[in-house]
Parts: C-alpha cells; sequence; structure tokens
C-alpha cells in the first residue's frame, strides 16, 4: 500500500501543482500526456533516491522535517529538469524559475506525505 499511496500522491501532487500555480504551463495542447509524462520522471527519480520514513505515523518528529526538507530539495530539482527536458524535447511542463519549482516540489510533497499518513500502515514486527 505504501508503494500505491507513493505513485498516487506523486501524481496527484503533479497535477495538483499545474493546475494551481501559474508558472507551470503546458509546452503543447496536450496537458494530459504532458502531466503523465511530468509525473513518470517524478516516479522514476523517487524510486532512485528514497527518502519518505517507513512509518509516517510513529516516526520522529525531527525525522519527519528532515525528511520532508531533503523531499522538498529534491522535488524542486526534479521540475527544474522536468522544465529542460521539456525545452529540449519541445514536449512537456515549463517551470518558469525557482520559486515556481520550489512551491511545485512543496506541492508535491505535501501531497504525498498526507497521502502517506491517510493510508494504512506497514505492520511492525
Amino acid at each position: 500500500m505504501d508503494k500505491r499511496s507513493r505513485v498516487l500522491g506523486t501524481f496527484l501532487g503533479v497535477t495538483l501543482a499545474t493546475v494551481l500555480l501559474p508558472g507551470i504551463s503546458t509546452i503543447l495542447d496536450s496537458p494530459p500526456w504532458e502531466v503523465i509524462l511530468t509525473g513518470a520522471v517524478f516516479l522514476i527519480v523517487n524510486q532512485l533516491i528514497y527518502s519518505y520514513p517507513n512509518n509516517i505515523r510513529t516516526a520522529p518528529p525531527v525525522l519527519l522535517l528532515l525528511l520532508a526538507v531533503i523531499g522538498i530539495a529534491q522535488d524542486t530539482l526534479v521540475w527544474l529538469l522536468v522544465s529542460w527536458l521539456g525545452s529540449d524535447m519541445e514536449y512537456g511542463l515549463h517551470v518558469d524559475g525557482f520559486l515556481t519549482a520550489l512551491l511545485g516540489g512543496v506541492i508535491v510533497r505535501v501531497t504525498v506525505l498526507v497521502l502517506l499518513a491517510l493510508g494504512p500502515q506497514p505492520e511492525t514486527g
């Protein structure tokens, strides 16, 4: 369930950031496919660099804060990567600047963490 919550949270966060932030725009006129492509890039990077607690409900607050900051930095860099790849391929999403990428990273990370907290927790023992 943990993996499904992360996948759903990632795609939902990318969609929310694309809709809510005026600095993130589609390059072509096929937004669903461009958002799916962006979500796939986020999923690949988030699988390679795993920065989520094992059990979010019992994790110490300092660990949650540390992993959230690391995750926001990671997601900000992924937004910048997606924008760079999109401009080279002339397909995908365009991010206007670092602040927009930072806000997009916050939206994606918070969405994933909320879904992890609301979903079923892994059993210990």
